[in-house]
């Protein structure tokens, strides 16, 4: 059995590796390895980590630049169909990147192996995109629709899911198949169900301009930016507590490192 001698013991034990760890191994000062040229005014950015290439939506080009992660070399890729690009992100598992274009009311898909694009018709001005890789379904958030544009992966079929007013931010549980839509206008977030696609509403603070999803925990995290807090949504009950943010919150993102 364990005792408090032995307890204490493996505590500074613990605490003796990790500082041999660290003067082992110093931090190191971070600094520009390199420049890599893009497109007109680059808005967003999502990166396959699996094939170690970069995308970047280009506003002002109306193109995504896609980046080597091994040799920093460039190739650009357009959609004649597509206008103002905001917002960008990976599928890992199908090699599939997706565009949101905010002018021209579409989604670009891009194929991650040939470059080759394929334009699916998405609500009015799209602004945000999320991808759940273990259903392959792509979610879009349109502003001006108040709605979720719900896209099937293997078909590029979409559903269209009513949400709240001015749906700025969205982020998915792939383990609980949950979408969180963060309702900028109406100050809520709207739940999906991805299997039935039936919908909750979760009061959050004034403006949520962000949101992140913890799928170890199920915890959601909401930016409210008028308000200057954080709403912490529980996943399993919707309850929701209130945490004190700086001025103008308007980002959230969950490391998973």
């Amino acid at each position: 059995m364990w005792t408090l001698t032995d307890q204490k013991l493996l505590a500074v034990i613990s605490f003796v590796s990790v500082v041999l760890l660290l003067a082992a191994h110093p931090l190191q000062a971070q600094y520009v390895t390199a420049t890599v040229p893009a497109g007109t005014d680059p808005f967003a950015l999502a990166v396959n980590e699996v094939t170690n290439k970069i995308y970047v939506a280009n506003q002002g080009s109306s193109s995504v630049t896609v980046i080597d992660g091994a040799t920093n070399s460039t190739t650009t890729v357009t959609d004649p169909n597509a206008n103002f690009p905001f917002a960008v992100a990976v599928n890992p598992v199908t090699n599939k990147i997706y565009v949101a274009n905010t002018s021209s009311n579409n989604i670009t898909v891009i194929d991650g192996a040939t470059s080759s694009t394929t334009t699916v018709a998405a609500g009015t001005n799209p602004q945000a995109v999320v991808v759940n890789p273990v259903a392959n379904k792509i979610y879009v958030a349109n502003y001006n629709g108040n709605n979720v544009t719900v896209i099937d992966g293997a078909t590029n079929s979409t559903t269209t899911v009513a949400v709240g007013t001015n749906p700025y931010a969205v982020a998915v549980n792939p383990v609980t198949n949950k979408i969180y839509v963060a309702n900028s206008g109406s100050s809520n977030v709207t739940v999906i169900d991805g299997a039935t696609y039936s919908t909750t509403t979760v009061a959050a603070g004034i403006s949520p301009w962000a949101v992140a999803v913890n799928p170890v925990t199920n915890k959601i995290y909401v930016a409210n930016t008028s308000s200057n807090n954080i709403t912490v949504i529980d996943g399993a009950t919707y309850s929701t507590t209130t945490v004190a943010a700086g001025t103008n919150p308007r980002a959230a993102w969950r490391s998973t490192r």
